[in-house]
C-alpha cells in the first residue's frame, strides 16, 4: 500500500458531510468520528462497477454475507461465531434503539459507563427509559471501572450498554474487567448490548475481546454490534452486523427489523462489505493502523512540546485521543472561542459526552498528517498558554 493514499488531501466541501459542511468553510474539523482518509481502492473500484448500470434498485444481502462476516471475526479477533447468529442491521444505533423499544419496558433502567458516546446514551432517554451512568474513575491520565458503583447500578437495571473499545476514552477493556462485568450481569440478570464498532482499531499490542466470548451467560444474553463502517470509512453506506447467539432473541429481533421497515440494504452496501472483509481488507487495515499509530505518536509529541498542560488519556483503542485541558483553567466556552473562532479548528467537546466529560475534548487523528500539522500550527499561533520554545 502506498502511504500517499493515506496522505492524500481530499476536499469534502459540498458533499453534505456532517463533519465538514460548516457555516465557516475555513474551520478544520477533527470532531466527527469518520476518517478523512479514502476507503481503499479495491472497494472504490468494485463500487464503480456497480455504478455503471445507472439503475439503483432494491438489493438483497448476498448468500455468503453471514459467512464473510464469520470469517472476519475469526481471522481478526479469534472469535468463533455461527453464521446464523449474524443479523444485518444498517446501523448499530438502530439495533440499540430496537432492543430498548421491544425488549424493555417504559421506565426500565439502563446502565452505561460515563463519559460515553452521546447518541447511545440519548437513545435510552428518547425511548423513555431511565439512564443510569456509572462514572469511570479517572486517575493519572487513565480510566478504570468503579465496580462497586457498577454493581449498584446493575442491581437496578435490565440492560447494560458497553462500548468496547470505549468511546471517547479509547480504553481497551482488559479480560479481567470484562469477566467482572459478565459476572455482575449474570448475578443480576442484566442483558448486555456491546457496541464494538471500533474493534479493528487497537494499538500497542492490546487485545480486543468480545465480551460474549468470556461468559456463556453473556453469550446467550447479549447483542454484540459490529460494523466495517469505521474500519474502512464506510459509515454513509450503513452496514452493521449484530451477533445474537440466542435463537429466541435473534428471531424476535428479526421481527423487530421487519416491523420497523428495515429489510433491503442500500445499493452499495453489499459489494462494499464483501470487498472489505477479505485478505485485501486485512492487509489494508494493518497498513492503515501503522499510519494512524504514527499520527497518534506525532500528536502526543506536539502536545508534550507546546501544550504541556494537556493530559492525553493513556489508551490503546480507536482513532481518537481524549485530552484533559483542566490545568489550563479555561471554561469550555473559552476553549471553543480559542479553537473555533481564533484557530478555526473544531474538536468534539467534552460536555457532549455527559458531565464526566467536563474539562476534556476529543481529537480525531484519522486524517492526513498535513491536516494535523496545519491544525497544530493554528493552535500554537493563537494559544494564550502555549509553550513556544
Amino acid at each position: 500500500m502506498n502511504q500517499n493514499n493515506f496522505n492524500k488531501l481530499i476536499s469534502r466541501q459540498n458533499t453534505y458531510s456532517a463533519k465538514w459542511c460548516n457555516s465557516n468553510a475555513n474551520v478544520i474539523p477533527l470532531s466527527v468520528a469518520d476518517m478523512d482518509i479514502s476507503a481503499p481502492d479495491f472497494i472504490i473500484n468494485k463500487l464503480s462497477q456497480f455504478n455503471l448500470t445507472g439503475i439503483y434498485g432494491y438489493t438483497d444481502l448476498s448468500s455468503d454475507w453471514n459467512n464473510v462476516a464469520v470469517n472476519w471475526f475469526k481471522s481478526q479477533y479469534a472469535w468463533h461465531v455461527t453464521p446464523e447468529s449474524v443479523v444485518f442491521c444498517p446501523r448499530i444505533i438502530q439495533a440499540v434503539s430496537l432492543y430498548i423499544q421491544n425488549f424493555t419496558q417504559i421506565g426500565d433502567k439502563v446502565t452505561t459507563l460515563s463519559p460515553a458516546y452521546h447518541p447511545i446514551s440519548n437513545t435510552v432517554c428518547v425511548n423513555h427509559r431511565q439512564l443510569l451512568e456509572s462514572p469511570l474513575i479517572y486517575h493519572n491520565g487513565c480510566y478504570e471501572i468503579d465496580f462497586d458503583d457498577l454493581e449498584d447500578k446493575f442491581k437496578q437495571s435490565v440492560c447494560f450498554i458497553l462500548l468496547s473499545p470505549h468511546n471517547p476514552t479509547g480504553t481497551v477493556w482488559q479480560q479481567a474487567d470484562l469477566l467482572k462485568i459478565a459476572k455482575l450481569a449474570e448475578k443480576y440478570k442484566v442483558f448486555i448490548i456491546s457496541d464494538d464498532v471500533h474493534a479493528d482499531f487497537v494499538f500497542d499490542n492490546a487485545i480486543y475481546r468480545p465480551i460474549s466470548t468470556l461468559s456463556s451467560y453473556v453469550e446467550q444474553h447479549s447483542f454484540i454490534c459490529t460494523s466495517p463502517a469505521k474500519t474502512f470509512n464506510l459509515a454513509g453506506l450503513e452496514i452493521a452486523n449484530i451477533v445474537i447467539a440466542n435463537p429466541e432473541y435473534r428471531e424476535k429481533f428479526k421481527q423487530c427489523l421487519i416491523a420497523a421497515g428495515i429489510h433491503n440494504p442500500g445499493y452499495f452496501s453489499v459489494p462494499a462489505f464483501l470487498q472489505a472483509y477479505t485478505l485485501q481488507g486485512q492487509q489494508w487495515i494493518k497498513e492503515l493502523k501503522h499510519y494512524l499509530a504514527e499520527n497518534r505518536q506525532w500528536v502526543k509529541e506536539q502536545c508534550a512540546r507546546y501544550f504541556p498542560d494537556w493530559v492525553i488519556t493513556q489508551s490503546h483503542g480507536t482513532y481518537m485521543l481524549w485530552i484533559n485541558y483542566q490545568k489550563m483553567q479555561l471554561t469550555e466556552q473559552q476553549l471553543k472561542h480559542w479553537f473555533v473562532s481564533l484557530a478555526e479548528v473544531e474538536m468534539s467537546w467534552g460536555s457532549g459526552f455527559g458531565a464526566a466529560g467536563d474539562g476534556f475534548f476529543r481529537i480525531n487523528i484519522a486524517t492526513p498528517r498535513s491536516i494535523l500539522e496545519t491544525v497544530f500550527t493554528r493552535l500554537i499561533r493563537t494559544s494564550p498558554h502555549a509553550s513556544l520554545e
